[in-house]
């Protein structure tokens, strides 16, 4: 048989595989913020998800409880805060060994699209969280904007919800992470 006969059995035998994929939704990154709160982060705005030992982050002192430490990641430092407690939530297991770390972009305006050279430019902050579970993919159009039943701390972070597989995902607001150490200093005044 040739190559080009071949080919076409194969065609014809499996057309799905020769059909073009379309994929829909925007990306976002998946993790868990309390081991029941499943919440998401819009990619547009994180630069890596990194697995760092607890070793790798020097801790300062004088600062709130939530605030881990800086390190150094591919020549850029930014401070890493414990995610749920800066929100409001119970904080992370004590000494863990190893955290894992969303880095996020700061800045006042959204990215239109990914652009590595700016990953230097821009000012990041590493939030670490439970457990980083991959990318997914969600429509615009199916995120619920009304989001009952939340823990009110969590209310200004929130950009609104997806249900999959009957469960709620919560979808988080980077900006307003960016500015929650404020709200907190603030509220403890």
């Amino acid at each position: 048989m040739t190559t080009n006969t071949t080919l076409t059995r194969l065609q014809q035998l499996l057309p799905e595989l020769f059909q073009p994929l379309v994929v829909t939704g925007d990306l976002y990154l998946r993790f868990q913020l309390t081991p029941e709160i499943p919440a998401l982060l819009p990619m547009a705005r994180v630069q890596e998800a990194l697995l760092v030992p607890a070793t790798a982050i020097s801790p300062l002192p004088n600062l709130p409880a939530f605030t881990i430490g800086i390190m150094n990641a591919r020549d850029r430092v930014f401070c890493v805060v414990d995610l749920g407690q800066l929100l409001g939530l119970p904080p992370l297991p004590n000494n863990p060994r190893d955290y894992q770390v969303v880095v996020i972009q700061l800045s006042a305006t959204e990215p239109e699209s990914f652009d590595p050279s700016s990953l230097s430019a821009e000012p990041s902050l590493g939030l670490a969280v439970r457990r980083v579970r991959g990318v997914a993919r969600f429509e615009q159009q199916k995120m619920q904007l009304s989001v009952a039943d939340v823990p009110e701390c969590l209310q200004p972070h929130l950009l609104g919800c997806f249900i999959e597989a009957e469960k709620r995902i919560l979808v988080l607001n980077p900006a307003t992470i960016a500015t929650a150490p404020t709200r907190f200093e603030q509220q403890r005044s």
